[in-house]
C-alpha cells in the first residue's frame, strides 16, 4: 500500500507526477481565480472577449469536447441552464462534425480542450465557424491552434500537466465554466437569486480543496478494499452525474478496471441485472440544504444506497459533512465541505481522482502513462 502523504509541499515528495496534480489543485484554482475574478467577485473579462450584447442575444450554446473535457462540459450545462437560462447541448467534438446540426445566427459554440491541439475539437471549432457560430475556447495553453482559431479564449491558467489523466486542468475546466455562467447570467441580466453568496463561496473554494485534499488516507484506504474488483460503477444524480462519468474514466486510466458512471435514478432501467457483491458502487451524494431540490435528490440517493447495501452491495459514498444518516448504511464515508450545488462537482471529482490514483498504484501499474493514451490525440 502507498504510503500516506499529509499535503507535502515539496514535489520531490511526490512518487508521481499525476499525485503532485493532484495536490496543486488549490493553489492552481488560486492563481485562476486571480487572474479572473476581482475583490468583488466579478469576472475580469479577457481581452477580445465576446462582447455583452452578443451575449445576451445568444439563443443556444453547443458544448463541443472530448474526454475529460467532454466531462466538464456537461457539468457546465447545469451551470449555465441554471444560471444563464440559455439552452445547452453537449457533444463529443469527433461526433459534432458528422452531424447535421442546425446552428442559428446567434449560436456560441464553446471549445473544451486542456492543450488546444486535440484533432476533433479543432474540427468541431471549423466545422461551427463554418456555420456561422461564434466560437469561444475554453483551454489551458494561450497560443495553441485551438485558442489562435477561435473568435474568444478563456485560460483555465492550470500550467503544465504532466500526467495523462486530467486532474487540475479538468477543475481549473468546471471553474471556467462557473465564470462564464456568471457573466452570461450577468450580461442577460438573468436574476438568480443567492448570486453573491455563489461569488463568496467561490473565493473560499481553494480553502475547501485543501480539506478534501486531507481524505487522503480515507481514499487509500477505500482504495485497499476496491483495487481486488475488475468492474467498478459510479453513480450521481442531476450535476453530480458527469462527476460519475469522470472518476470512472479516471479509474479506467490508472488501473484498467472497467469502470461505468451512471445517473442513478437510471440504474433500474437495466444495470440494475447486473448489480451483485462482485460490483462495488461509489456513489455521490452530497446535499445542499439551502437548495430543496438537492435535498430530494439526497433522500432518493439515500434509499438506493440502503437497497444496495441490503443486496450485500460494497458501497462507497461521498457525502456532505455533517451528514449522519448514509453512515448507517456503510462504513465507506468520504465527507466533503459544504459547498452550493453548482460548486460541489469542483470538490467532488478530487477523491475520485486520488481513488483512481491509489487504485491504479496498488495495481502496480504506471498511473502517469496509461497504455495506449497520450496528453493529446493528434490523429483522428
Amino acid at each position: 500500500m502507498t504510503k500516506a502523504i499529509e499535503c507535502p509541499s515539496n514535489a520531490e515528495r511526490f512518487p508521481h507526477f499525476m499525485l503532485k496534480e493532484i495536490y496543486e489543485q488549490p493553489e492552481t484554482l488560486r492563481r485562476m481565480l486571480k487572474n479572473l475574478v476581482d475583490g468583488a467577485g466579478r469576472f475580469i473579462v479577457p481581452d477580445g472577449f465576446l462582447l455583452t450584447q452578443e451575449l445576451r442575444r445568444i439563443s443556444k450554446i453547443t458544448i463541443a469536447a472530448s474526454g475529460s473535457s467532454r466531462h466538464a462540459g456537461l457539468v457546465g450545462k447545469f451551470m449555465l441552464e441554471k444560471l444563464a437560462r440559455v439552452l445547452v447541448e453537449v457533444d463529443f467534438a469527433s461526433q459534432y462534425c458528422y452531424r447535421d446540426s442546425v446552428v442559428w445566427p446567434d449560436d456560441l459554440t464553446v471549445l473544451i480542450s486542456q492543450s488546444g491541439t486535440t484533432v476533433d475539437t479543432l474540427a468541431a471549432m471549423r466545422e461551427a465557424r463554418r456555420k456561422g457560430s461564434k466560437s469561444l475556447a475554453i483551454c489551458n495553453v494561450p497560443d495553441s491552434p485551438l485558442t489562435q482559431g477561435s473568435d474568444a479564449t478563456l485560460l483555465t491558467y492550470a500550467g503544465e500537466e504532466v500526467a495523462i489523466a486530467a486532474t487540475k486542468s479538468f477543475t481549473t475546466q468546471l471553474t471556467a465554466l462557473f465564470l462564464l455562467s456568471m457573466y452570461i447570467a450577468e450580461c442577460r441580466q438573468t436574476p438568480f437569486e443567492g448570486i453573491d453568496a455563489l461569488q463568496r463561496e467561490l473565493k473560499a473554494l481553494p480553502d475547501a480543496m485543501e480539506r478534501v485534499l486531507s481524505l487522503d488516507k480515507k481514499c487509500q484506504e477505500l482504495a485497499v478494499k476496491f483495487a481486488g474488483f475488475s468492474s467498478l460503477l459510479m453513480m450521481g444524480r442531476d450535476i453530480e452525474y458527469p462527476v460519475a462519468l469522470e472518476g470512472a474514466l479516471k479509474v479506467k486510466e490508472t488501473s484498467y478496471i472497467q469502470a461505468e458512471g451512471y445517473p442513478t435514478g437510471e440504474i433500474k432501467h437495466g444495470p440494475a441485472a447486473l448489480i451483485s457483491e462482485n460490483l462495488p458502487i461509489v456513489i455521490l451524494a452530497a446535499r445542499d440544504d439551502n437548495d430543496a431540490a438537492s435535498v430530494v435528490r439526497y433522500e432518493r440517493t439515500v434509499s438506493n444506497i440502503r437497497e444496495f447495501t441490503e443486496r450485500g452491495v460494497s458501497i462507497a459514498a461521498l457525502t456532505t459533512e455533517g451528514d449522519r444518516e448514509i453512515a448507517n448504511y456503510t462504513p465507506y464515508v468520504i465527507a466533503l465541505p459544504s459547498v452550493p450545488v453548482l460548486l460541489q462537482p469542483i470538490l467532488e471529482v478530487i477523491p475520485l481522482q486520488m481513488l483512481a490514483y491509489h487504485i491504479g498504484v496498488l495495481r502496480g501499474y504506471d498511473v502517469d502513462r496509461p497504455r495506449n493514451l497520450s496528453k493529446s490525440v493528434l490523429v483522428e
